[in-house]
């Protein structure tokens, strides 16, 4: 599925109606996608504060004059790349949890990949990802049509967390009286929370707390 099935009518104002995986959703015209997705690149490379909406412009080969017909300003651009960028890593993460439900066999075989997705989230190599969204989650204060657009990729990665453990629960390997909504609010929390780690002075080793998560996930689900 593609990252611009994701982007919420708030940010599509010039937009053609698509039929994705999750029902009718929005995607933009041509052009302003080809905009969002050249900002996505250059955030990705310079930071959203790294590059010039000349060199937008000029990675995009768009004039100036479209640029306007679609966005308020530069800055509507990079909130929208934004918002892309937030919703690549729902698709990362609902796509992991998907695999590991699908080719789990038991509720151990399921604890035991869980604990497998917990160390790989909790890597040195995902502390820019981790940084990334609590920057984007940052944004979401000081502009409430950002915060809005990031409300529905939220929503939509914990719902699909919900519809997981639930899943779970009737294949008999979560108790039957956990609430699906707080494990998956649980599952994001502790990943997210990581980032404390990344940035103290003396940082716990990423196999203490691998193993915290493991231990606490078997008592209680």
């Amino acid at each position: 599925m593609g990252l611009s099935c994701h982007l919420s009518e708030g940010f599509t104002d010039t937009c053609v109606t698509l039929n994705c995986q999750n029902g009718k959703v929005r995607t933009p015209h041509p052009t302003k996608l080809l905009l969002i997705e050249t900002a996505v690149k250059l955030i990705d490379e310079h930071g959203p504060q790294g590059f010039t909406v000349e060199q937008l412009l000029d990675e995009s080969k768009i004039s100036k004059g479209s640029l306007y017909h679609h966005f308020t300003d530069f800055s509507d651009v990079l909130d929208q790349a934004q918002v892309m960028r937030y919703s690549r890593y729902v698709d990362s993460d609902g796509h992991a949890l998907t695999q590991l439900l699908k080719s789990a066999t038991s509720r151990e075989d399921l604890l035991q990949k869980f604990d497998a997705i917990v160390r790989g989230v909790n890597s040195p190599e995902r502390a820019q990802g981790r940084a990334d969204r609590a920057t984007m989650l940052g944004m979401t204060r000081y502009s409430q049509k950002f915060a809005e657009a990031l409300a529905v990729e939220q929503q939509r990665l914990t719902d699909s967390f919900s519809d997981i453990a639930r899943e779970m629960q009737e294949r008999g390997w979560i108790k039957k009286e956990v609430d699906p909504e707080l494990v998956a609010l649980f599952v994001q929390a502790y990943s997210m929370g990581y980032i404390l780690n990344d940035i103290t002075e003396k940082p716990i080793d990423g196999a203490r707390w691998a193993k915290f998560i493991s231990d606490l996930l078997r008592q209680l689900l």
